[in-house]
């Protein structure tokens, strides 16, 4: 499937998005909720402001991505649309936010809501300032039929393995494997029965979105697409990694180092499963067809 894009018009458009995100983020953090990290185990203020080149670097490359996803999601495009995908995918782009929250010390319920609903409004507007700059035309293709009975078990399998390999390997493996993982003053708690719940939860709803763009993005299925995506959309998805990374105390660039590789092999693994289990086999296909 190939898309139409301006690419002049449509970076223009994007990285004006992503100055809106970045802008918007920061001064909601740093000011109009900054009451509710009074407790949060923040980075000092002379090493964030060091990091916020970094900072802003992250969102000039998620979200042009973000923008890309969304046309390659949407062939018929619209505000309503624009807004809908900022709604489900923004909130998938917030996954991580829950994640490290279970462990973070510090902080309760209302700040994850708080983080939760800033982050997706906030996409929202963005793909609606998005959708108004650089008026995408419609395409002639239309978005693939999924067939969620088949869909959902698969998809929910591959989140399921990645839960099952992930949380061992942070919590067991990579302290053995590397040395400073996690860093020895790096800020924890342990987590309670509602928490984990949670956690759990972010893991089924993030990797079950994983697969389902794959199936928009990449209509033509094949392995080599397959675990190309889950190359390239498994580093997208660690980019919140890296603006936690910012903002929380004791976070080191070694963490962060183990931490993108790691996930990106996790999302290529669970993309070659899918792909084989998902696929119809040629034969069956043929007598469908028939």
């Amino acid at each position: 499937m190939n898309i139409t894009v301006n690419w002049p018009r449509f970076l223009v458009a994007s990285l004006l998005t992503a100055v809106f995100v970045a802008v918007v983020a920061i001064v909601w953090h740093g000011h109009i909720a900054s009451s509710m990290y009074a407790d949060y185990p923040a980075r000092p203020a002379d090493q964030v402001k060091g990091l916020l080149p970094f900072l802003i670097l992250t969102f000039l490359i998620q979200i042009p991505i973000f923008c890309y996803m969304y046309l390659r999601s949407y062939p018929q495009r619209s505000v309503g649309n624009a807004a809908k995908f900022g709604l489900w995918a923004g909130f998938f782009t917030m996954m991580p936010n829950g994640q490290f929250w279970v462990g973070t010390p510090g902080v309760g319920w209302d700040f994850l809501v708080m983080q939760l609903a800033q982050g997706t409004i906030t996409l929202i507007l963005a793909m609606v300032l998005f959708q108004a700059v650089y008026k995408p035309a419609d395409e002639r293709w239309t978005a693939p039929e999924i067939n969620f009975g088949k869909f959902l078990p698969w998809g929910i399998g591959g989140a399921v393995l990645v839960f099952a390999l992930d949380l061992p390997f942070h919590q067991f493996l990579a302290p053995k494997l590397f040395t400073g993982y996690p860093a020895a003053d790096y800020p924890s708690r342990t987590p309670d029965g509602a928490m984990l719940a949670e956690l759990f939860g972010t893991y089924m709803y993030q990797l079950t979105c994983f697969c389902y763009l794959y199936l928009r993005i990449y209509p033509q299925r094949s392995l080599g697409n397959a675990l190309w995506y889950g190359a390239w959309l498994g580093f997208w998805v660690l980019i919140p990694n890296a603006q936690i990374f910012v903002a929380e105390d004791k976070y080191t660039w070694h963490m962060l180092s183990i931490q993108f590789p790691e996930g990106m092999i996790l999302t290529i693994i669970m993309m070659f499963y899918f792909e084989l289990a998902y696929r119809p086999k040629p034969a069956l296909r043929h007598a469908a067809a028939e």
